[in-house]
């Protein structure tokens, strides 16, 4: 507010009709956003300039709706509010003048600084799953959602757990009007995988009006075990296959690493692979397209290049697994299990 020593000071120098020694009086700034709201505009704080004057605080929460300053000498002020998005950006902006006497209150209605204005307030649920589906939320394996506006993307993400149930993530700014909003979970390191994602839904954008849409994300994956085991040959396995070959001793020690590859039946070559594997560890897989596949292992030494070592007989041997979206693995479940043999 106005330093009142300086303020006389100035006075007596200039001799200043406007100057008297009126008692200072209290301006009450208020805001809107042309008659829609904090949430609606997205704005989470304002900041207020008053032209000649240092304000010890200028910046408040928007949801106050209201600010008051006092100790102002008579005179024509013009009040500056500008609307903070979560980001610190100014996004909305108004300026009023206000002849002051005594007390005095001023409304300033903001107006949005871009043509792209309008937002709408999303959260979101996952359809029911069996066995043990990906969760979402910070250190899940489902940490990051994705948001597509008009089938295109975007530079915008989301924690998981931002609009899971009861929260809510705000859109990016779009232009007034229809738009296709869509979402997609993943995992964040991955960065390949759709696990679940939402239906394409139309929802209406009004400037300083948002509305609140829940979308259902739609599992797009499923789970399996994969697990293998190295035999001599085709007879040994068909004739103990409980016996694989020691990964710890033996030919077998060789094995450096296993992938897995799950391929088309139609078009073997083409499919989804999966790496990083050992000879023991098996490959408890959450992100298996849904569909029907070959499931196809190979094991390699720890040459560069890797060398293959062992690998499925899918001739005397075949098996094809079938993927069903939010089916996941489960120790009771044998549709989410298979045994693949290898062979030299």
């Amino acid at each position: 507010m106005r330093i009142r020593g300086l303020t006389l000071w100035l006075c007596l120098l200039s001799g200043l009709s406007a100057c008297n020694s009126s008692r200072g009086g209290a301006m009450t700034v208020s805001w809107s956003f042309g008659g829609g709201s904090c949430s609606g505009a997205a704005v989470q704080q304002v900041r207020i300039a008053i032209s000649g004057e240092p304000l010890s605080q200028d910046t408040f929460d928007c949801l106050s709706g209201l600010a008051t300053f006092t100790d102002f000498y008579p005179g024509t002020y013009v009040v500056t509010v500008q609307g903070l998005d979560a980001d610190q950006a100014v996004t909305w902006s108004g300026t009023k003048s206000v002849q002051l006497n005594g007390d005095a209150s001023v409304m300033v209605d903001l107006q949005p600084l871009s043509q792209e204005n309008a937002v709408a307030y999303l959260s979101w649920t996952f359809a029911p799953a069996t066995g043990q589906a990906p969760q979402c939320g910070a250190g899940q394996r489902l940490d990051s959602v994705a948001i597509y506006v008009d089938n295109a993307t975007t530079n915008l993400g989301y924690a998981c757990g931002d609009g899971l149930g009861n929260n809510q993530v705000v859109t990016p700014y779009l232009a007034p009007g229809d738009h296709t909003i869509q979402l997609a979970a993943y995992n964040a390191a991955e960065n390949q995988t759709a696990f679940a994602q939402t239906d394409p839904v139309v929802i209406h954008f009004e400037t300083g009006r948002a509305v609140s849409q829940t979308l259902t994300m739609q599992w797009k994956v499923g789970g399996l075990a994969v697990t293998w085991g190295a035999y001599p040959d085709l007879q040994s396995y068909q004739s103990n296959p409980n016996q694989p070959l020691s990964c710890t001793s033996g030919p077998a020690s060789a094995i450096a690493t296993v992938s897995v590859f799950l391929a088309d039946p139609t078009s073997p070559s083409n499919g989804t692979q999966f790496n990083g594997y050992t000879c023991a560890s098996g490959a408890l897989l959450d992100n298996a397209p849904a569909g029907q596949w070959l499931p196809f292992v190979a094991a390699y030494d720890g040459a560069s290049p890797p060398n293959v070592l062992y690998f499925q007989d899918d001739k005397n041997v075949p098996q094809t697994v079938t993927i069903v979206a939010g089916h996941f693995y489960s120790p009771q479940d044998l549709q989410t299990q298979v045994f693949v043999p290898l062979f030299p």
